[in-house]
């Protein structure tokens, strides 16, 4: 009787039992060695189980292992983290480390404090400060110098200004437009030692965004920039009228290849004829050694293979949209 009420149970196979004692209490049979458990025994192990097979709680472990996990999250994942593992996740080494990531320079970073600085509040005020110059580029900055998170100086703003990655392109432009000694910081700023030309101009404009109207600004901008590059590569022998007029060579062509209101793409040849015209007006007349064709011809396939100078921009034509490569519109 017992055998055949063994084979009747398959294995793996639990029924709905109650409490021992009881009209329906039936015990568990193991179909392996047929040793017999009762539901609570089968509770525990279960339980044994989901306790082995889960994540270790990180507030167990060494707190140089907890916080060097905690640090592959974000601010957003950090505070939610906190409200587990508060102290750990409070830790003003991570959110020392997340400022940095974000905010590159501050003037306050460099400035001694009597008390300890917390780096969380520290993030946060920068945050808000960010939201607020992404809204309202000269309100922003103001957010930021009254909190003396940043000094009320062309080159300390121009630091900060550098060193972040989280401010709106355009909000920053219509900053910096009206303040050209922060200009002449942020282009001090950069290095196009051993840079391509065409690739050295799409990092300063990564910088600078270009304005959408052919104005004074983007002048300055290409002006400022090709005196930069002659600073940072003297050993090409180019001047910095040269690169000047180079550079809107590169304009002129990155719009013929990339516009869709261009039918008649420029050739390599006809590039080459316009810039070695341009450029040797402007050599003949300083008395410099003519340029070589071969440079315009690696300009040209730089452009064509690379694509337009400046990052995408969405620009208004008439009546539509179309997506254009930032200050190339100008020419449009």
């Amino acid at each position: 009787m017992g055998q055949s009420l063994q084979r009747a149970v398959p294995p793996g196979v639990i029924p709905l039992l109650s409490t021992p004692g009881s009209p329906s209490y039936f015990p568990v049979v193991d179909s392996y060695d047929g040793t017999m458990m009762e539901l609570d025994q089968l509770s525990q192990l279960d339980d044994l189980d989901h306790e082995l097979n889960d994540p270790h709680d990180i507030g167990q472990l060494p707190p140089e292992l907890a916080i060097n996990i905690l640090s592959h999250l974000d601010a957003t994942d950090l505070c939610l983290a906190a409200c587990v593992w508060q102290q750990l996740a409070g830790d003003n080494i991570l959110w020392h480390s997340l400022c940095r990531e974000r905010w590159t320079y501050t003037s306050l970073y460099h400035q001694p404090s009597p008390q300890p600085r917390s780096y969380r509040q520290l993030y946060l005020q920068m945050d808000e400060g960010t939201l607020t110059f992404n809204s309202d580029a000269d309100q922003g900055m103001q957010y930021f110098i009254s909190r003396g998170i940043v000094k009320d100086e062309p080159k300390e703003i121009a630091k900060f200004v550098n060193g972040t990655t989280a401010f709106s392109k355009t909000q920053v432009r219509h900053y910096l437009e009206s303040r050209q000694d922060i200009v002449d910081c942020m282009v001090s700023l950069q290095n196009f030692a051993n840079s391509f030309l065409p690739t050295a101009l799409r990092r300063f404009f990564a910088k600078l965004e270009a304005p959408e109207d052919l104005g004074a600004y983007i002048q300055k901008l290409l002006e400022k920039f090709s005196v930069r590059f002659c600073q940072c590569n003297p050993s090409l022998g180019m001047s910095v009228d040269t690169v000047y007029v180079i550079c809107f060579s590169l304009i002129l062509l990155s719009v013929d290849l990339t516009s869709p209101h261009v039918k008649n793409k420029m050739s390599k040849r006809e590039f080459i004829r316009n810039t070695r015209g341009a450029v040797r007006a402007e050599q003949n007349a300083l008395d410099r050694a003519p340029a070589d064709d071969d440079l315009f011809g690696q300009l040209y396939d730089n452009v064509f293979i690379r694509g337009h100078i400046a990052d995408q921009s969405e620009v208004k034509f008439g009546q539509t949209r179309q997506f254009v490569p930032g200050y190339l519109a100008l020419f449009l």
